[in-house]
């Protein structure tokens, strides 16, 4: 069957987002639209590798976290077929869960030269602020380690390059557009106004989070339930806090800063490609 992109339902790759990328093919991305060469990949989570660097994951869990395949529960705006759960269990401070495409040692990724789409479905357990950091989206392989996403206690970016979505301990259903390079001042919503609350979360109800890099024009847009929600301009994309010169890959996990409560996220699908 010859599918096209508007012939995809609400529950998937949202089509203004993808559009000059062909459809991903047994999980992979293998070409734009137009027949040229690209790379990438699409996981819906029909089976999964549990233990970190078996399949294509890199995965850290500390004491009474996860990173699993769940139950499926059927397409809604609560459910999904193909579900992995990132947990922590809320007993200690500073515990977290992290998963990264590539397992730590591939990252074929980077906001420079050609044109580059990430998307995912997530939903989480909880939005009570004062509790947890999360963030999905694109960062470099050191991000997979201990404190390699999130620093303690504040619940911050680490010192790392990264590029996605970020919801920061201090806020309850804010979800902010976020990036940093290493050495480089953190850009979101609190010093960004355009990426200041992307989306409102609903507890337990899944969103679909994307960002285009556009090599030409040069230009990142990011979406929410595939709606442009946000542009970046070149003089912002060539600057020092843009994470342009840094090979990355897909990343998403929690920090655990109060260590009184547990959060789920929960992950229907994510896929990121980029022309070759």
């Amino acid at each position: 069957m010859n599918l096209t992109w508007d012939k995809i339902d609400s529950y998937g790759l949202s089509p203004e987002l993808w559009r000059k990328f062909a459809l991903p093919s047994g999980g992979s991305f293998e070409t734009t639209a137009s027949g040229n060469p690209a790379i990438g990949f699409f996981d819906h989570f029909m089976s999964f590798h549990a233990t970190t660097l078996e399949g294509p994951y890199r995965i850290l869990e500390g004491t009474g976290c996860a990173v699993e395949q769940i139950a499926d529960t059927g397409n809604s705006s609560s459910g999904g077929f193909g579900l992995l759960q990132v947990s922590v269990d809320g007993n200690a401070a500073n515990d977290e869960a992290v998963l990264q495409w590539g397992r730590g040692l591939c990252a074929p990724f980077k906001l420079a030269g050609t044109d580059l789409c990430f998307e995912a479905r997530l939903k989480v357990s909880a939005i009570t602020a004062a509790k947890w950091s999360w963030a999905i989206g694109l960062g470099e392989t050191g991000m997979g380690a201990t404190d390699g996403l999130f620093v303690d206690t504040t619940g911050a970016l680490a010192d790392k390059n990264f590029l996605g979505f970020v919801h920061l301990q201090a806020e309850g259903s804010v979800l902010d557009g976020a990036y940093k390079a290493d050495g480089q001042t953190y850009q979101d919503g609190a010093t960004k106004a355009k990426l200041d609350t992307l989306h409102t979360l609903v507890a337990d109800t899944f969103v679909k989070v994307g960002f285009r890099y556009q090599a030409y024009p040069q230009l990142l847009r990011w979406y929410v339930n595939g709606v442009e929600k946000a542009k970046l301009f070149p003089d912002e994309l060539n600057a020092a806090t843009f994470p342009d010169d840094v090979f990355l890959a897909p990343i998403v996990g929690i920090k655990d800063i109060a260590g009184n409560a547990a959060l789920n996220l929960v992950l229907d699908w994510w896929a990121c490609a980029q022309a070759l």
